[in-house]
């Protein structure tokens, strides 16, 4: 299906279009006509279009496109729906197309890398710089125009791999959920086209699915168990603005001002841009030029190339600086929401019109070649307070504004501010020794690196009290990288129900540093694959094992660990093995990357043994107090009781999975290298023990000696020799498959 196809393929779902496709039009008139004249009908009914599919995905933004992508690359078939005649969401629908990125972390992982990538191609092609926006080169900034052609083709390309499909139809807003004993079934659009599913995906920006179900939710700082009004992040209603070398069309440029446009207003903007305004950095006010600079796009029509470096040669950029508006919850009302989306963007035509005429910039006006005039924008996106003189303008505005602050489900797990500490201050790498460190997740489906920042609505009195307070924020950014579970996909309470954007289970804190482009991309494509392992698994989400949805995301490249691995090739063997080996603790971190050939020593390889088969029973008051004591004497005079060894070599003795070292009966002697030979002896052990499976090496190790001591088909290694990192990791991530059975 080519991008034209896709982009158009809208089921309209009339009774005489559907009549006619079947061939029976006279039938289904004659049919009408009697039930009108017997009072069963009193008006002509849109005729209901009926499909099954595996997965609905409501929104086609970044968390619903990368959910759908993902998905169908792990054989589903996806109805992907969307509201609007556009997709991309927050990134190209609502057009916040420079991307707010925290570290390196997710520039390299899951579906946002690969976007990154055809981005970057896409633009060289044309012989542009991506590194337009933020002051810096190394930055990713795109049209929207251009976003959605990539993304389009993504669609494009994974439908032609010929696992599963991506079906997109647009303009199909959700008006009601199917749902039955607390499970959902299918989803009903506003055109009576009714979508039978196994799972459903709510990735709209504002989580528009969830009223329409049992689920519970937080909104704002209150809860869909107990409703409140309050403010939510700012709301900023962006609009790609180009400079016309050649003087700006007929209707762009404004003639009056706009309704709104007082003393005040313009008094606001001198606070924040004026002609003659700080040209050097980034502290208000600023001049017009610097304006530009922050969020300068790339000018496909603009023949000449610029960067950041270059902020005079700039010749199209974002209007997301100065033209926030305040928000609250009644954005989430559909009765309401016209009138805050419409009031933002009367905000920003008042920051062009002080543009135009007060910073007597007149060669700028709105772009008009991004396509966003289209049949949506003019019918259901026209706003009663803006004058038809301005509609010209209107037209050419995006189609959704940019919303930081969605509905979030109440799930089996919800992210709180301590869950996301950093342990540095932005932006230097300094170590603070008086902040915890965040968890560690061992069933994390993404890592984010970006600083919490709420925009606005960030007082004492707005934060959720069962969850945080005001003090729990930092009082600087700090980036670094937080884990999020999978937990915070899956709704509390609800089956066949997934959340994929900014509508994950977390507090609005954390909402603060999950709300951008990277990051949404990665938590939808989670979710996709979360979605389609239960389909194939015939098993509702919540009952997926999640080691078997990381193993999915790492064949496709998503990072689960809190650090980047430099010391090993990414997307290989290797390096999906020590992911899951450091986010399951079977080995600990190292101070740079991942140290794949320190060798492990006996103690250490006992600890990723008890870890991988999880030996320990769940900590008592008392063991979380001074630690666990698992027998009554030491097995090994050189591991007494007090070791911090003890408990894991405790546990495996007990399974008889341990044997003394070779210098001296009853020595275990801890600081000693392990060997490969011995460790598959252990594994061996507790695999028989467990009942689990295998994938062969470890029966080929056993069979050649009773401890398991032999060389291996996998490493081919002798006994004697030692244990590196890596190997422990591959041998541990083979054999513990949880598709196999542990």
């Amino acid at each position: 299906m080519t991008s034209r196809r896709v982009a158009h393929r809208i089921e309209t779902g009339t009774l005489e279009e559907i009549s006619s496709r079947r061939c029976l039009l006279p039938l289904l008139l004659a049919l009408w006509f009697l039930l009108n004249a017997t009072g069963l009908v009193a008006e002509p009914a849109e005729a209901q279009l009926e499909q099954s599919t595996d997965i609905v995905v409501v929104g086609a933004g970044t968390g619903g496109v990368s959910a759908a992508i993902q998905a169908a690359r792990l054989g589903a078939r996806v109805a992907l729906l969307e509201e609007t005649d556009w997709i991309g969401g927050q990134m190209a629908t609502a057009a916040d197309s420079t991307m707010n990125e925290g570290g390196a972390l997710t520039l390299e992982s899951g579906l946002y890398a690969e976007f990154l990538q055809r981005m970057y191609a896409y633009y060289h092609a044309l012989g542009k710089s991506v590194g337009t926006c933020y002051w810096k080169d190394r930055n990713h900034c795109y049209e929207p125009s251009a976003i959605q052609k990539i993304l389009l083709k993504m669609i494009d390309d994974v439908n032609g791999e010929g696992k599963g499909h991506v079906s997109v139809f647009l303009r199909e807003r959700v008006v009601k959920v199917l749902e039955t004993q607390h499970t959902v079934t299918g989803v009903v659009t506003q055109r009576n086209h009714l979508f039978h599913s196994k799972v459903i995906i709510d990735a709209t920006e504002l989580g528009d699915v969830l009223p329409l179900t049992s689920a519970a939710y937080r909104i704002g700082r209150f809860t869909s168990d107990a409703p409140g009004k309050s403010c939510i992040q700012d709301v900023t209603y962006e609009a790609v603005i180009k400079k016309y070398p050649g003087g700006v069309p007929p209707g762009l440029l404004m003639q009056h001002a706009p309704p709104g446009y007082d003393d005040a207003f313009v008094v606001s903007m001198h606070r924040f841009l004026r002609s003659d305004g700080n040209s050097a950095t980034k502290d208000p006010p600023v001049n017009f030029t610097m304006h530009n600079q922050c969020r300068a796009l790339p000018d496909s029509s603009n023949p000449e190339d610029y960067t950041a470096s270059t902020p005079s040669q700039v010749t199209k950029t974002l209007m997301n600086f100065f033209n926030d508006s305040l928000a609250d919850t009644d954005l989430f009302d559909r009765s309401k929401r016209q009138e805050i989306v419409c009031a933002a963007k009367l905000r920003t035509l008042g920051l062009l019109y002080y543009i135009q005429h007060d910073l007597n910039e007149t060669s700028w006006s709105v772009a008009n070649d991004e396509g966003y005039d289209t049949p949506y924008n003019r019918e259901e996106n026209s706003c009663p307070n803006i004058p038809v003189e301005f509609k010209p303008l209107e037209v050419n505005f995006p189609l959704l504004p940019y919303v930081r602050e969605s509905r979030r489900i109440v799930g089996e797990y919800t992210l709180v501010g301590g869950d996301i500490r950093r342990e540095q201050p932005w932006p230097n790498g300094v170590n603070r020794s008086d902040i915890d460190p965040a968890p560690i997740f061992h069933d994390a489906i993404a890592v984010n690196d970006f600083n919490e920042y709420l925009h606005d609505c960030n007082t004492e009195a707005d934060y959720e009290h069962d969850l945080e307070h005001a003090t729990d924020m930092p009082r600087e950014f700090r980036s670094g990288p937080f884990q999020i579970p999978i937990e915070t996909l899956i709704p509390e309470r609800v089956d066949g129900l997934l959340a994929a954007e900014k509508n994950i289970s977390q507090s609005r804190m954390v909402n603060s540093a999950t709300r951008l482009q990277n990051i949404t991309m990665l938590t939808g494509q989670a979710a996709g694959a979360l979605a389609a392992i239960a389909v194939a698994q015939h098993v509702q989400p919540r009952h997926v094992d999640p080691g078997v949805v990381q193993r999915a995301l790492l064949d496709y490249n998503t990072g689960l660990a809190k650090q980047e691995l430099n010391d090993l090739p990414r997307n290989t063997e290797e390096w999906k093995a020590a992911e899951y080996a450091l986010v399951h603790g079977w080995v600990s971190d190292a101070p740079e990357g991942f140290a794949p050939l320190q060798a492990l020593t006996r103690a250490q390889a006992a600890d990723a043994l008890v870890a991988a088969f999880g030996l320990l029973p769940p900590a008592t008051a008392l063991d979380r107090r001074w630690g666990y004591q698992l027998a009554a004497e030491a097995t090994f005079k050189d591991v007494p009781l007090y070791s911090k060894h003890s408990p894991g070599i405790e546990a495996l003795a007990a399974l008889q999975a341990l044997k003394p070292c070779a210098k001296e009966s009853g020595l275990f002697c801890p600081e000693e290298t392990e060997t490969i030979a011995d460790f598959i002896s252990s594994l061996s052990v507790l695999k028989r023990r467990s009942g689990a499976g295998s994938s062969g090496v470890i029966d080929q190790a056993s069979a050649n000696d009773a401890r398991g001591i032999a060389a291996t088909e996998a490493f081919g290694e002798k006994r004697e020799v030692p244990l590196a990192r890596i190997q422990a990791a591959e041998i541990l991530y083979r054999e513990l498959d949880p598709a196999r059975g542990k």
